[in-house]
């Protein structure tokens, strides 16, 4: 039997991998900061979206809105994608509170209505210091609610969290009937002190999802201090390099990539304004 294809929206690196990514495989890329991962990432989400298949984007360590800039910078336009529902974008330590969920969500859909009743204003020539104060009021509870919730990941547990995380992706995951994970990243959430059991049932926890999964670590060093125990379980490892310090020489390379052919050694790629381009 075939094997169904999911592209990563960068066609080079799809020819490497013989027409994609196996469908609902887990699939680990890891490299240094700088050489493209969180691009790579994008590429595959908004790939997704062309093709009607929502993705789901899990953040451990950047806020939410440095995501939605870093993709508008590389011509990503992920508020548009979210708006559409072909994308969900969740902070790990944010994703247990659906009072932050339904608060956060209210305030800005207010903030966008009096946006649109202040352009009214001012193409009639009215005066909008009212609206102008409400506004900057709502901005200034977004940053409450996102400054408690962030205090409040240090009244969780790890076990605790990670039963929380879960329970919401398998929640969201049949409700918007997701096709594609990122979990950016595997290093982040290596931080707190994860036993290499720990690390064992999390990716395998990842897998059960059904879903074609992108894991993002920062360097293949974070794998080796847990004795490579993610790199034996995912379906396959993606690296990307720097192969000279002095240039911007990037490479990559398909290490792993179970039930696929691939081809072999180092390819060259570039991070262009419009995302990454595989020679």
């Amino acid at each position: 039997m075939a094997i169904k294809r999911v592209s990563t929206g960068i066609k080079g690196l799809d020819d490497l991998l013989c027409g994609g990514l196996p469908e609902n495989s887990c699939i680990l890329i890891s490299g240094p900061p700088g050489t493209g991962k969180s691009i790579t990432s994008l590429h595959f989400l908004c790939e997704g979206a062309l093709n009607k298949e929502v993705g789901v984007y899990v953040s451990f360590d950047e806020p939410r809105e440095s995501i939605l800039l870093s993709g508008e910078e590389l011509g990503f336009d992920l508020r548009k994608l979210e708006k559409k529902n072909k994308l969900v974008i969740l902070e790990y330590f944010t994703i247990e509170s659906n009072l932050y969920l339904g608060e956060r969500k209210r305030v800005e859909e207010e903030i966008n209505a009096l946006v649109k009743k202040r352009k009214q204003l001012e193409e009639n020539g009215k005066a909008t210091n009212n609206l102008d104060n409400r506004i900057a009021m709502l901005r200034d509870r977004i940053d409450e609610i996102e400054k408690a919730v962030r205090e409040s990941r240090y009244n969780v547990t790890q076990h605790e969290r990670e039963e929380i995380f879960f329970s919401r992706l398998n929640e969201i995951i049949p409700l918007v009937k997701a096709k594609r994970l990122v979990v950016d990243s595997l290093s982040a959430y290596m931080i707190y002190g994860v036993s290499k059991d720990s690390l064992h049932m999390f990716i395998h926890r990842l897998r059960d999802l059904d879903i074609t999964v992108i894991l993002i670590s920062e360097d293949a060093e974070d794998i080796k201090s847990l004795e490579k125990t993610a790199e034996y379980l995912v379906d396959g490892v993606i690296r990307f390099h720097h192969l000279d310090s002095n240039t911007d020489t990037l490479n990559l390379q398909i290490s792993k990539m179970r039930w696929t052919k691939q081809k072999r050694g180092y390819a060259s790629y570039k991070i262009t304004p419009k995302g990454i381009v595989v020679k």
